[in-house]
């Protein structure tokens, strides 16, 4: 589908008010308004991969805070930030984990998340829970510190970022061996601790071998379908796919700039686009959403990391944002995209939240 409204710039966009960022998106009618609203006030959403909270400490979070309120989404799985990290040091882990957590405390409204239970709680309750996760892992060759992360909150990790590292190459390597000895003992650690597994930096071979060692089903939580956009090495393959959801996992679709597509507008329909194609791929029980956006300015952000961290990726900088859909606060205009597609109202509450909350039970509890 095509964008009908007059393009405009990120920063005339930014200066509407949500529901005319909305209406200029996707068209509804006046019951289908209805509808959306009400389903989104009332199922569980959830956001499987956020970079949202990292920057707490700077001057703006109580601004953020304010807009996060405005997503009516139930659980963020916030990523602590790589760039915070570039080391990868795993004590500036453990110092980002107790941070957050001394963030959360202090925050009207927010909650920790350990378990499904957590996120049915904060719903009920009228709070925001968040879900820890690493992106990237720094574990290093340290298997216990699976243990250590998961005791201090952790209750998702990545295997990979884009590079290759003790466990396995990532999607930007030159080559691919798949994961390491030390990987596949991971793994298993990371099933007898009940964290999930996330697989949506890794290379193909890597992701495939998780996927079997695995006792347990796994995410790949913020990504979207190869076949959509090829040479997009972040993207995964219809194979790949069919085997997460043969394992019983789960596909979260990303909102990300310039991932999603190579046109010069992107936005919402990009993300539709892929939800249907990976729901006609593999059914609705396995598609979910990790938008992996922030509240600044994604596109500058990429064009300073660009050479650096995903390298190797095929990315190509050709839209400036994301249209009705280009922070966490849009996160209503999902819903309505689904009404306006013609998903049920079934479908709709496993792919806004009830698949990732089913995949969080089996897996952490």
């Amino acid at each position: 589908m095509s964008y009908k409204a007059p393009f405009l710039s990120r920063s005339e966009y930014l200066k509407l008010p949500l529901i005319e960022r909305f209406k200029r998106t996707v068209e509804l009618t006046g019951p289908e308004e209805e509808r959306a609203a009400e389903l989104h006030k009332k199922l569980i959403a959830i956001d499987l991969h956020t970079h949202i909270t990292t920057h707490h400490e700077e001057s703006g979070w109580e601004k953020d805070r304010e807009r996060l309120w405005n997503s009516g989404v139930s659980c963020f799985f916030e990523a602590l930030d790589h760039l915070l990290n570039p080391a990868e040091d795993f004590q500036v882990t453990l110092e980002q984990i107790g941070s957050t957590r001394v963030m959360i405390q202090h925050t009207t409204g927010l909650c920790l998340a350990l378990s499904s239970e957590d996120i049915r709680k904060a719903k009920n309750e009228g709070k925001e829970a968040l879900m820890l996760q690493l992106e990237p892992q720094t574990i290093g060759p340290v298997i216990d510190r699976v243990d250590i992360a998961h005791s201090s909150g952790v209750r998702c990790m990545l295997l990979t970022f884009n590079s290759s590292n003790f466990l396995g190459d990532g999607c930007g390597e030159k080559t691919d061996a798949g994961l390491s000895r030390l990987g596949l003992d991971v793994v298993e650690r990371m099933n007898k601790v009940r964290m999930l597994i996330d697989l949506s930096h890794c290379g193909e071979k890597t992701a495939m071998d998780a996927i079997e060692a695995s006792r347990d089903p796994v995410l790949i939580n913020h990504a979207g379908a190869r076949a959509l956009n090829p040479g997009m090495m972040r993207l995964k393959s219809d194979e790949l796919i069919h085997a997460l959801a043969e394992k019983g996992g789960v596909f979260g679709v990303s909102g990300i700039p310039n991932q999603l597509s190579k046109a010069k507008r992107q936005g919402i329909h990009e993300l539709l686009d892929h939800v249907d194609y990976v729901v006609k791929l593999v059914g609705v029980d396995h598609v979910a959403i990790g938008l992996d956006i922030c509240f600044d300015d994604h596109v500058a952000f990429h064009r300073m990391i660009l050479g650096k961290i995903a390298k190797g990726t095929g990315q190509e900088l050709n839209a400036e944002y994301m249209e009705g859909i280009e922070s966490p606060e849009e996160w209503p205009n999902i819903t309505r995209g689904l009404v306006s597609r013609g998903y049920s109202d079934q479908e709709i509450e496993k792919i806004i939240g009830g698949n990732a909350l089913r995949i969080m039970k089996e897996v952490v509890g």
